[in-house]
């Protein structure tokens, strides 16, 4: 029992016989205080008396436990059944409260659960009148029964499910909460402040908001925010809790309540990376096609060879590629109009995720990527080492005849992209952030068909490593071979793809790291204007004169630093503040 707030509830006992088929142990739980509060009761059963209406014979004596939410002024009933008669109402031992908290106002059903003195425990459902072993009324005790509770056999109020809301996985939060509560399990959610808004829809869809509590020293804030979702569920009477990952994947229950019978209090949520149609190919090669009427029968025909299906996504373009490419045994998806290589891509993934292939791989109908070179990245995909695998032109295995211009440009696209995804040091780095052959699970190929960052055009490779690096899937690299030796294997030429590129990467990270693209030259240069004053006041000092040529570049610098970042600030609050944040 915690706080003055606990002598403001009461629990009373007693035995009904009259109205009711059958006598009823019956628990009157009242509130005076002033505020919404959460309170946790405990009633022993008799040592030789069972619960009544449970096929579990194991729930001999033991105790009830009831954790119920309380307006102010409210009075709640629970009522149940012991076999073996009428109960004698002086030999029950007596009700206590456990414990009574403070609480958000939030309304939820009561849990309770049944435990022994060995520490096992049985989780109880809510059950409509008719069943009403344990039964509750809304607000008055004298009111109409309305629900009741009975040994639970579906997993209802099985582990409470906690999430850390933000905006950038606000629609999976909103569908995490829906799924959970289809299910039976409550939903708990934090946040990190700067995700309100995310948070109190997701109160308006049922869960239960939390208060994000504040790291200790060398405690990092995720876990502090789930520490503080456990001490909520604990408080609220779950018998443990399972932990959503940031990025909210689906979650496969059946194998994550398993995991939680396995490791106890507090577990995280398995994610459904296996989840497929049962028809659903194993490996399906994807080819973005574009007026490749002369090379794509070859490479469909190869590709066969390495996959359960071949997918070929014409993206316009008049020619008789479409034909070819069915001729040669690929399914086929037409765009009226063309839309670029990314919303080819994206269609692929929208097709591969549709037909539930556990690995897709994507490959150029040019001709220059080796179909050959498919089972590799699958193999390293099936070992577990990655969600998304790159075939690399640059690492050692591979056999690239790679033209000097175009390798000093993608050397350079590779290094700016790695810095703005965050990845500083070499050995995190995707050395080859460009290339088009890669591999992919289910759930990523889930994941980017839904995203809506993917562009268009031929920089699509680096917004896919975005969406993903965000989503915090895991990359792996493999060798392979790229030919540049083929006419025709590019409809864009190198300056102008370059150009688009590192335009793509500026736009990305005025969106994403504002902070970095302008913030950081505004801090240079506000810097800089700092050391020329020092120097201008020096030479003033010195020489009793003010030399203007350096005053002025004292002044401009540090003004166009203030403006840089103010301007950084700005386009952050704006990227990232709920309430001006742009939605698509």
């Amino acid at each position: 029992m915690t706080g003055p707030i606990a002598a403001d509830v009461t629990v009373e006992k007693s035995v009904i016989t009259d109205g009711v088929t059958r006598p009823l142990v019956r628990l009157v739980v009242r509130s005076t205080a002033a505020n919404p509060v959460v309170a946790r009761i405990v009633d022993r059963l008799p040592p030789e008396r069972r619960l009544a209406a449970t096929t579990e014979t194991e729930l001999l004596g033991g105790r009830l436990e009831a954790t119920l939410a309380l307006a102010p002024g409210e009075t709640t009933a629970l009522h149940y059944a012991l076999d073996g008669g009428v109960p004698d109402e002086h030999a029950l031992p007596v009700a206590e409260i456990a414990h009574v908290g403070a609480s958000t106002g939030a309304v939820f059903d009561p849990t309770v659960r049944w435990s022994n003195a060995d520490g096992d425990w049985r989780a109880l459902a809510l059950v409509g009148p008719a069943d009403a072993d344990v039964v509750r009324e809304p607000s008055v005790v004298d009111g109409p029964v309305v629900a009741g509770v009975r040994a639970a056999q579906d997993g209802t109020d099985m582990p409470a499910i906690g999430v850390i809301a933000t905006d950038d996985h606000a629609d999976a939060v909103y569908r995490t909460i829906l799924r959970a509560h289809a299910r039976g399990f409550g939903v708990y959610v934090t946040h990190d402040g700067a995700d309100a808004e995310v948070a109190r829809f997701a109160t308006q869809l049922g869960a239960i908001l939390v208060d994000p509590a504040t790291p200790s020293e060398d405690e990092p804030a995720e876990r502090a925010r789930e520490r503080a979702l456990a001490a909520t569920a604990r408080t609220a009477g779950h018998p443990g809790i399972v932990h959503q990952p940031l990025a909210c994947p689906r979650i496969d229950y059946a194998r994550t309540l398993d995991a939680f019978a396995a490791n106890g209090w507090e577990v995280r949520a398995v994610p459904e990376r296996s989840a497929r149609p049962a028809d659903g190919p194993d490996v399906l090669v994807a080819i973005p096609a574009y007026r490749a009427e002369a090379t794509i029968g070859d490479v469909v025909r190869e590709a066969r060879r390495y996959a359960d299906q071949v997918l070929v996504v014409v993206d316009g373009g008049g020619d008789d590629t479409a034909e070819r490419a069915r001729e040669a045994g690929a399914a086929v998806v037409e765009h009226a109009r063309n839309r670029g290589y990314g919303g080819a891509l994206k269609t692929i993934f929208r097709e591969a995720a549709r037909r539930g292939a556990a690995y897709t791989v994507t490959l150029d109908a040019d001709g220059q990527h080796d179909p050959a070179d498919a089972p590799s990245l699958v193999a390293a995909q099936r070992d577990g080492r990655a969600d998304v695998v790159v075939g690399n032109r640059f690492m050692a295995g591979a056999t690239t005849e790679m033209p000097f211009v175009r390798a000093i440009g993608l050397g350079t696209v590779n290094l700016l992209t790695n810095l703005s995804m965050g990845r500083f040091l070499p050995h995190e780095w995707v050395r080859d952030t460009q290339s088009g052959y890669r591999a992919y699970t289910l759930e990523a190929v889930r994941t980017l068909a839904e995203t809506r960052d993917i562009g268009d055009g031929m920089w699509a490779s680096t917004d896919i490593l975005y969406a993903l690096e965000r989503e915090r899937y895991t990359f792996a690299e493999v060798p392979t071979t790229i030919r540049y030796d083929l006419e025709g294997t590019s409809t864009e030429g190198v300056l102008e793809h370059g150009l688009g590129l590192l335009r793509n990467l500026a736009g990305l990270l005025e969106r994403t790291r504002p902070m970095v693209l302008i913030g950081l030259p505004g801090a240079m240069c506000v810097l800089l204007g700092a050391l020329l004053g020092v120097l201008d006041v020096q030479r003033f000092v010195t020489t009793g004169s003010v030399p203007i040529g350096l005053t002025v570049a004292v002044s401009a610098s540090t003004v166009l630093g203030v403006l840089l970042l103010f301007t950084a600030v700005l386009v952050h609050t704006i990227n990232t503040h709920p309430s001006l944040r742009e939605r698509e």
